[in-house]
């Protein structure tokens, strides 16, 4: 009789300590964060910009393999946009959208996913969902510390008691203008408001590198029209056919009168 197959979760090697954390400006915030954005944690974002920070931040860590995408469907008004995702220099293929049946079911799929050992990052989009509470979130950071699995918590509405790593404020910021008033990479202000053990109060603007899918902080560049191809890396007349950076969100049709 042959030998039973067993299944058995995949073998990733742990990240090295030197890559275990996400930088942001290289500068005074990644120096209060103790070097950058912990991998091994669970980090909460809210504001408007929260979605395309979470897809930068999942795209800027050093693990490879899938981006795992949790969300409660019956808050949900649509899906990630695969073109957007592209044009922040991901590949739609990594990202793996989950949508459940409610908050509860949200998180014991996040609970099963912290113990996977082939994922690069898992997003929860818990929105304003009461369910997430400081003993979740507390399970969440725990999880997230013991496993090494990068975890972005995305919330909606006024900031509540958490034991996540960090919390931040996400908005868009305008872009540097490039050759003939040409929008430039996209840009996010960030405000960190909390930190575990360490300072908070820091704000600071950066600009995504979609190339090498890492931050540049804004202050880096002078305020002045660069060629478009310089920019990018690509030649002019390519860049100019690209569409902006597409929208959090694709909407849904409308529905027919009854």
């Amino acid at each position: 009789m042959p030998p039973v197959a067993r299944l058995l979760p995949p073998v990733v090697p742990p990240v090295p300590a030197a890559v275990g954390r996400v930088t942001l400006d290289g500068g005074r915030v990644d120096a209060a964060l103790g070097g950058g954005l912990a991998l091994a944690g669970c980090h909460e974002i809210y504001g408007p910009g929260g979605t395309a920070l979470a897809l930068m931040l999942a795209l800027a860590a050093p693990r490879a393999g899938p981006i795992l995408w949790l969300a409660d469907a019956r808050q949900d008004d649509g899906r990630i946009h695969g073109a957007g995702l592209a044009e922040l220099g991901g590949d739609p293929g990594r990202l793996w959208l989950v949508q459940a049946g409610g908050a509860l079911p949200m998180l014991r799929a996040a609970a099963e996913a912290q113990r996977c050992a082939a994922l690069a990052c898992v997003v929860i989009e818990a929105g304003a969902a009461s369910a997430v509470d400081l003993t979740v979130t507390r399970r969440l950071q725990l999880a997230a510390a013991a496993s090494g699995l990068f975890t972005l918590l995305l919330r909606a509405g006024p900031s509540r008691p958490s034991a996540a790593l960090t919390r931040w404020q996400a908005r868009a910021a305008p872009s540097r203008r490039l050759a003939a008033d040409a929008p430039g990479p996209p840009r996010l202000a960030l405000t960190l408001e909390r930190q575990r053990g360490g300072p908070a109060d820091l704000t600071l603007e950066l600009e995504w590198d979609r190339d090498r899918r890492r931050f540049i902080p804004a202050a880096a560049f002078a305020e002045r029209a660069i060629p478009i191809g310089a920019a990018f890396g690509r030649s002019a007349a390519h860049i100019g056919a690209l569409p902006a950076v597409a929208a959090r969100r694709t909407p849904r049709p409308a529905r027919a009168a009854a």
